[in-house]
């Protein structure tokens, strides 16, 4: 190790006790689950080798102050010993250079690669990593008999598997949450019920009671004992929810993991509605027209803007096409022309400029292929996780 490395490690190791680097979390998993041990890893970049449970603020700063590297979420990641394996081998074979892009960070001159989801690879090695994990808390929770807990609606203290109490909380007070095959964090979805119903917060409609009667009789009759799998809340207590690298599973048939009954179907719309999962909404760049189909919202955007996407975007590479799509969404959330820059007052005015104009095309490369662009003007832009399903 060279000497500039070594003092480097031996500051950071007299430091670490009074500074943090980066936020912590808290367990997500509860104190029942599977242990995981992590062995020593050597780092991407060099020969440095790192104990992450003990040195995890050492080795994240030793990323970022020696080799100008970034890793998003690392705080959250899955078996980050694991990934770090796979990028040092990969790095091994092809330089950091040509994989990872290089963005400017702050006002000096230095660049940093960002391992993010936004490569295809980090993207599929973080799907892999976290279902993984998941699958072994699942098992885990099929085969553990320790678990122990008072029921919530009697005073029975089981004992015993995790699938055996859901069975219990079915069979004795007909409350349904799915196919326990199909569940996981059990111990954890159990106590987030507790906590809502001990609010006197109905768990399907989140409607507040005054009373704990008028509660339990709401859920008996109204049948709201069960999930509200429209509720993203649960979203990751349902193995389902994992099987597909984006944040949601899209398409999947969840009836095997609800259990309908003839009730049902006495409900009205908005009872039966609640059953069906949301699909995600995406919206155009240059209006407020809506689809969940982004194949469709480039049709309306050829018809109606004369913009086409597949077209303009043919001769770009993923992470310009990311980057042409934040820079629009900022655009037009500043009123201003995404080809000539011209300002606005009024959305509308905008919008007449575009269509007269016939600005809706793309400016000049140099405008947008800026490493500002790499991150979402909006929250889950919906554009960006579909980017890829757009047909020629």
């Amino acid at each position: 190790m060279a000497a500039k490395e070594v003092k480097f490690c031996e500051e950071l190791e007299s430091e670490s006790e009074s500074k943090m680097f980066g936020p912590l979390n808290f367990d997500e998993v509860g104190t029942h689950s599977p242990q995981v041990t992590y062995s020593e890893v050597v780092c991407l970049l060099c020969d440095n080798i790192f104990n992450i449970p003990l040195s995890f603020e050492i080795f994240v700063r030793h990323l970022f102050e020696v080799h100008n590297l970034l890793i998003e979420d690392v705080q959250t990641m899955d078996n980050l010993p694991e990934y770090i394996r796979y990028w040092r081998d990969k790095f091994k074979q092809t330089p950091i250079e040509e994989i990872v892009p290089a963005i400017r960070i702050d006002s000096s001159h230095r660049l940093f690669f960002m391992l993010s989801t936004l490569l295809e690879d980090d993207k599929k090695l973080r799907h892999r990593l976290k279902l993984e994990h998941v699958l072994k808390v699942q098992e885990f929770e099929r085969t553990d008999t320790s678990y122990t807990r008072m029921c919530l609606f009697c005073k029975l203290d089981f004992e015993g598997k995790r699938v055996d109490f859901i069975a219990h909380l079915e069979n004795h007070h007909n409350m349904q949450l799915g196919n326990p095959q199909n569940l996981v964090y059990i111990e954890e979805l159990v106590e987030k019920i507790a906590e809502t119903v001990d609010k006197l917060i109905c768990m399907f409609c989140n409607r507040l009671f005054p009373e704990r009667m008028v509660l339990k009789e709401h859920m008996r009759k109204k049948l709201h004992k069960r999930i509200n799998r429209r509720n993203s809340d649960y979203d990751k207590f349902f193995i389902v929810n994992y099987l597909e690298s984006d944040k949601k599973a899209k398409n999947v048939n969840r009836e095997k993991d609800e259990v309908y009954t003839s009730e049902d179907s006495l409900n009205d719309d908005e009872e039966y509605y609640d059953w069906n999962e949301k699909e995600d909404v995406i919206i155009c760049l240059f209006c407020d027209k809506r689809e969940t189909d982004i194949n469709i919202l480039c049709l309306h955007m050829e018809a109606d803007h004369g913009f086409d996407f597949a077209e303009c975007m043919k001769e770009f590479d993923f992470y310009q096409k990311v980057k042409f799509v934040n820079y629009v969404r900022r655009q037009m959330h500043r009123k201003r022309c995404l080809y000539c820059d011209v300002a606005f007052t009024a959305v509308r005015s905008l919008q007449n400029h575009l269509i007269e104009e016939e600005h809706c095309k793309i400016p000049d490369i140099k405008v947008f292929d800026q490493p500002e662009f790499y991150f979402p003007t909006y929250e889950n832009d919906a554009f960006l996780y579909l980017i890829d399903d757009v047909e020629d």
